[in-house]
């Protein structure tokens, strides 16, 4: 790790020299923006995060668009043609920046003059892009050995695949804590932080690269964002009370967690669209019939936003437990009160209505159960 004590005249003089400070600028952005297969239409520049919403747009005429505008501080934006969802996202601050695509491949869009979006872009184009290339090749080997999910690994294979994913996550968690080290003072270190660390990483290790970025970095949006994980993360820790909700279940039925007071409870957030979920619920079906006479119940939570598809995976995969959703997907009212970024997700949650454990899958779900039911 990179040594945190700077002289104060560097410290000063790089804080003046990033836009980390994310300080109100007197000059404003412009985007002059072409494509080469679209030569008239609307164009949008649009920011969007939880409630707080940013729309411009305006006419691409003979390829060529210009926005202008100003930012209280860098953001992330997307630039997207009318009638298409998808677009390009990139980190948009005040300067000139130049924007060229083609419709049928935005994703290949070439954006230059946005300084820190380059900045940050730098992580996929080097250290992820490493972290892919090792990847890539295990995931095939795994698929080969189980036939593409179809059988059972040996645990002699499960052993050596464990020790290769272990090794490839330290080779991962190494490259992305330089890489934040060495971008404390940029909102790149902020961002990859909430890629990385805070959607796949531990509580612990966001509060320990949250440290790391400096004070300016911290108080940008995305810095605030972070805080805010990790103050929910601490809502939801092991050892704390399960936050208290209420959803309908398939029938219309209000369920609510406090109706499993008294009882070990798997909530398990989950999706009929979300492959390692669907992937998962064999194991979770093999734990509800081993502990669920001795007091276990499963209080599932989907992500889902079509009811029917809800109903037939439910049905299809043999989820004879409890479910609940308010058929909003992502914006799930349950996951957004627990923090929920990734399915699938659990928490056990012990008779007093405390957090037991959570993210229990596989072996781990069964091996906690066998622990807990022995002893009762």
């Amino acid at each position: 790790m990179k040594n945190t004590g700077l002289k104060s005249a560097l410290l000063a003089l790089a804080l003046v020299s990033t836009i980390s400070s994310c300080s109100k600028k007197a000059e404003g952005f412009t985007i002059n923006g072409k494509f080469s297969d679209v030569k008239d239409g609307i164009v949008y520049l649009e920011f969007e995060d939880g409630d707080k919403k940013i729309t411009d747009s305006t006419k691409i005429v003979g390829g060529s668009f210009t926005f202008k505008g100003k930012v209280d501080e860098p953001l992330l934006y997307k630039i997207k043609l009318k009638g298409s969802e998808t677009g390009v996202v990139f980190l948009l601050d005040n300067e000139n920046i130049a924007f060229e695509a083609k419709k049928d491949s935005m994703y290949l869009a070439k954006v230059s003059g946005a300084t820190q979006d380059s900045i940050y872009k730098s992580f996929y184009k080097n250290e992820f892009k490493k972290i892919s290339g090792i990847a890539g090749p295990i995931y095939k080997i795994s698929d080969s050995l189980t036939h593409g999910g179809k059988v059972e690994m040996t645990a002699e294979q499960k052993i050596m695949m464990d020790k290769r994913w272990d090794d490839i996550q330290k080779f991962a968690d190494d490259l992305t804590g330089k890489f934040i080290n060495s971008h404390k003072d940029k909102l790149a270190g902020a961002l990859v932080t909430q890629d990385r660390i805070a959607s796949y990483g531990t509580p612990e290790q966001l509060k320990k690269y949250f440290a790391i970025l400096t004070p300016e970095v911290q108080k940008s949006f995305y810095g605030k964002k972070l805080k805010a994980t990790i103050a929910l993360n601490d809502k939801t820790a092991v050892g704390a009370v399960a936050p208290e909700f209420s959803q309908t279940d398939v029938n219309g039925k209000i369920i609510k967690l406090s109706d499993y007071k008294g009882k070990y409870v798997l909530v398990d957030f989950w999706a009929s669209w979300c492959g390692p979920c669907r992937k998962e619920n064999p194991n979770v079906v093999l734990a509800y019939k081993t502990f669920h006479d001795k007091g276990f119940e499963i209080l599932g939570v989907s992500l889902d936003d079509k009811k029917n598809l809800w109903e037939k995976a439910v049905e299809k995969d043999g989820l004879t437990w409890t479910h609940v959703s308010d058929l909003k997907g992502w914006k799930n009212e349950v996951a957004i009160l627990y923090g929920v970024s990734l399915v699938p997700t659990n928490y056990l949650i012990g008779p007093d209505g405390k957090i037991v454990a959570k993210n229990l899958r596989e072996e781990a779900l069964q091996t906690k159960l066998k622990e807990i039911f022995s002893k009762s």
